[in-house]
């Protein structure tokens, strides 16, 4: 833990669009069950609604990631992953600020970012989908991730391998 809060952090703050997402889903995670108890449903139907946006929440806020850089390595951290990217093992390093039509495979689209696998195996670890910074393995494998100023961190990635 302590090697983590010695080294720079340089995750992305959300994008707008993701937070107007995230402030709705609290909203409806609130409204749904408020509802549900006005028209009077049954305790057992509450408490399963409540349960699964509940969940949804907290698994997706566990999920937004932090990342690092030491002299040899990215690393993406949340309380699920800690994943090690080798500088030697990158092909390619490059911003990607387009936004167009991604497709879930598996994960969060939206709730505090935009976590998992997308357009098939590539991996995602974005909180702002304007600072996205595309990464390349020697391997075939894509990393998507979003420091919060992704020409500095390009650079010290560049710098350092």
């Amino acid at each position: 833990f302590l090697y983590f809060f010695l080294l720079k952090n340089f995750t992305s703050k959300m994008d707008k669009k993701t937070g107007l997402m995230t402030t709705s889903f609290v909203v409806f995670a609130v409204a749904v069950p408020f509802v549900m108890y006005k028209l009077g449903a049954p305790r057992v139907s509450l408490f399963m609604v409540s349960l699964i946006m509940a969940l949804a929440f907290i698994t997706s806020y566990m999920m937004i990631p932090q990342l690092f850089l030491n002299d040899k390595t990215i690393v993406i951290k949340n309380n699920f992953v800690n994943i090690k990217i080798p500088f030697g093992d990158i092909n390619t390093i490059e911003e990607n600020p387009k936004i167009g039509l991604n497709i879930r495979t598996m994960g969060v689209g939206g709730l505090f970012g935009h976590f998992g696998y997308f357009n098939g195996n590539d991996v995602w670890y974005v909180t702002n989908i304007h600072n996205k910074v595309k990464i390349t393995m020697k391997s075939g494998k894509i990393y998507m991730i979003s420091p919060e100023n992704p020409e500095e961190f390009i650079k010290k990635v560049k710098n350092f391998s």
